[in-house]
């Protein structure tokens, strides 16, 4: 993966712990709607793991708000 792939990750990570912050929901309460491992979003947040769209989809849902926000912020 190069450095622009890595930034690219990492940017979209920090948006979604960003709103997941603003509309109050942990990571424990997500993952609970995802059913998705904490260690994971964890992963994505911090840009350490690549994700499938379907995966940004049920995130953007679980925290109320639409995918195309986490490529805004």
């Amino acid at each position: 993966m190069t450095d622009v792939e890595k930034e690219y990750l990492h940017s979209i990570g920090r948006n979604i712990a960003k709103l997941r912050k603003k509309h109050g929901y942990s990571q424990l309460d997500v993952c609970a709607k995802i059913q998705m491992e904490k260690s994971n979003l964890s992963s994505i947040e911090n840009g350490r793991q690549n994700f499938t769209a379907l995966t940004l989809k049920r995130i953007a849902d679980a925290i109320d708000t639409d995918v195309s926000k986490f490529f805004m912020i």
